[in-house]
């Protein structure tokens, strides 16, 4: 379905496009194998868990009006975007439209249609769930754009977003913390609050467990309804959890039990230009530019062992390591963030991912990361400017490394780390707006009743060295 060798494969207009070829998301993967995606395999659902019906959703289910529409990021953000969207039914001609925004109603006039993909899965209960995924390519950059999806006959609505420029201008994006439990009830509190904040935003960070058990169908359900017409006008940047990675209790085994649940896959069209010797973590590991920044996701549960457990997770784990090195290497943007699951400086009592920390900090020293954006802990972590394990000064190379908590699941804040941080909080839902001008990045996080928890800025010379400055906390 995605993540394909060329990302726009199916980023190419057509009047009336024809049904596409079903290619599973892996399906070119050897190292994956039949087990993990069979288009007809059972992959979600736990006994336990009834869904949660509402009655939009019923009513969409009834009418075949596309449900879950979400946008994700390309690896060029100035000239593409991709979505996916959930249908009742397997479609004939799924595709969806685009047209530049303008004041007027007529604007659909202007429309050019994509094709688009089929993703089927079938839960643990045996349903049959379709989703479709497009690339809309070839777009103008810094320009306002409307998008709907279907089949030519059943629509969803008109969303609107905005691609971003080909060169530096001031933007802002939303990182979120772990989502994971209790979605729709709680986090869809912190989204908005977010939104209210950062209504412009270019994209969302998600940092891992975007859901409790990534097999679980209704968990992504209760996803989308807390970020709502969210996440379908601001591109989402997500990498995997631990938790995205769960499979049912008695599903055999997976070939690569540290990959994202197919499920994850299905709501997400996700850059294919991560690790060209481990395809397998297409889509989890990837990179993004957008005026001047490169944000880069690493699948931080490959490197959650002391070692590789199998010669193919061996190879996808050398294959992540120097790639990650390579798109550090050859950035063209000015600044740097890198985004995985396990902190590398850990929050919360008794954790230390001391083999990761081995693995990636050198490479985060060496090529001047200018931040690292986490989860995983449940409470929340600044650390002071960082290199070699130690703090150094504002003036000197460094990195910045953050965990934070979107949900509301919380542990207690009692690091191992504590001597490095810089600001740290706990019991709180929060969630983190960074802008980026130029030379100047500033970084606030909020508690979900707009209290300033956190905020500090980065200012760049002429040479790319960057100074510190905290700014405030609340």
């Amino acid at each position: 379905m995605k993540n394909t060798a060329s990302e726009t494969t199916s980023g190419t207009p057509h009047a009336a496009p024809a049904m596409p070829s079903r290619r599973g998301f892996l399906a070119s993967s050897a190292l994956l194998g039949a087990t993990l995606f069979s288009p007809l395999r059972a992959v979600a659902a736990s006994p336990a868990a009834a869904p949660v019906a509402t009655a939009a959703v019923d009513k969409a289910v009834k009418t075949g009006l596309p449900q879950r529409v979400t946008l994700t990021c390309s690896a060029d953000m100035a000239h593409a975007v991709s979505a996916t969207w959930r249908a009742a039914g397997p479609l004939q001609s799924p595709q969806g439209q685009i047209a530049p925004l303008t004041a007027g109603p007529g604007f659909d006039a202007a429309a050019q249609s994509f094709p688009a993909e089929p993703f089927t899965f079938e839960t643990e209960s045996g349903e049959t769930t379709y989703q479709y995924s497009l690339t809309f390519a070839n777009l103008t950059a810094d320009t306002q754009y409307c998008f709907r999806v279907g089949d030519g006959r059943s629509w969803s609505e008109w969303n609107t977003f905005q691609t971003a420029l080909d060169k530096p201008k001031p933007f802002s994006f939303l990182y979120f913390g772990d989502v994971q439990t209790d979605i729709r009830a709680q986090c869809s509190r912190a989204v908005r609050t977010a939104f209210r904040h950062a209504p412009d935003a270019r994209f969302m960070v998600c940092a891992g467990d975007l859901v409790n058990r990534g097999h679980d169908d209704n968990l992504w359900g209760e996803f989308s309804d807390a970020f709502s017409f969210i996440a379908a006008t601001v591109p989402c940047l997500p990498t995997p959890g631990n938790h995205d990675t769960k499979r049912p209790e008695k599903a055999p085994e997976p070939e690569a039990p540290y990959t994202a649940a197919p499920a994850y896959h299905a709501h997400f069209h996700l850059p294919a230009n991560g690790p060209k010797n481990a395809q397998i973590l297409n889509g989890e590991a990837y990179y993004a530019d957008c005026q001047g920044l490169r944000v880069i996701s690493i699948n931080s549960n490959v490197f959650d062992d002391d070692a590789p457990t199998n010669a193919a997770h061996k190879q996808a784990w050398d294959a992540q390591l120097a790639w990650l090195e390579e798109v550090l290497a050859n950035n063209p943007n000015r600044w740097t963030v890198v985004t995985h699951h396990h902190p590398i400086y850990s929050t919360s009592k008794g954790r230390d991912n001391a083999g990761l920390r081995s693995l990636v900090r050198p490479l985060y020293d060496k090529y001047k990361v200018d931040l690292v954006l986490q989860g995983h802990d449940h409470s929340y972590g600044r650390t002071h400017k960082l290199a070699g394990d130690q703090i150094v000064d504002p003036a000197a190379p460094g990195t910045i490394y953050i965990v934070s908590v979107c949900g509301p699941k919380m542990y207690p804040f009692k690091p191992k780390f504590e001597s490095l941080m810089a600001a740290t909080a706990s019991e709180k839902q929060l969630f983190q707006v960074i802008d980026v001008d130029g030379d100047t990045l500033s970084y606030k996080s909020r508690s979900i009743d707009g209290q300033l928890v956190d905020a500090f800025q980065l200012k760049k010379d002429a040479t790319g060295a960057s100074t510190y400055l905290p700014t405030g906390k609340a």
